[in-house]
């Protein structure tokens, strides 16, 4: 073999090794960002429900949906507007306590999905306790400030056994 041909062999496999290495270092800071974001999507979650239910607060809780966000639930299609209009009142006495069972995150740039289970044990004013539970998916999109906002939750009522 000329030496060439042994000096192009060399360099061809300085770059090839160079590309896997390249490409395993970028690996571990993908798979971060994605828990990271899986972290965060979690989190948006229960604050969804902790601002519309506890804190009742309509400006905080448009402010974690898109501008075409939808609310699919008991067979309806609810835009942001009617959605915020059926938030409890402080008169009503309102109060749940909801635990999560989340069954799967997926990031794909800046759109994501979640999936998950909701129980909601709820007192109201007349202080009758019930239990309710949903399966629920939620879609988010990250916006030019980088912040996710719920584009659409789809909502199914779990009927009890």
């Amino acid at each position: 073999m000329g030496m060439n041909a042994l000096s192009a062999m060399k360099r061809k496999e300085f770059i090839t090794r160079s590309a896997i290495l390249l490409g395993a270092a970028a690996v571990p800071k993908v798979f971060a960002a994605r828990l990271e974001d899986a972290s965060e999507l979690r989190s948006k979650v229960r604050d969804y429900y902790h601002v519309y239910y506890a804190e009742l607060d309509h400006v905080r809780y448009r402010a974690l949906l898109t501008d075409d966000y939808l609310l699919l639930e008991h067979g309806e299609v609810l835009d942001a507007a009617k959605d915020i209009s059926l938030m409890p009142k402080p008169e009503d006495e309102y109060r749940r306590t909801d635990a999560f069972d989340f069954r799967q995150i997926k990031v794909e740039g800046d759109t994501a999905y979640a999936v998950y289970f909701l129980k909601a044990e709820i007192l109201t004013r007349n202080k009758s306790a019930v239990t309710r539970q949903w399966l629920e998916s939620m879609i988010f999109r990250r916006g030019a400030n980088g912040v996710w906002q719920v584009a659409l939750l789809h909502s199914t009522r779990i009927a009890e056994a």
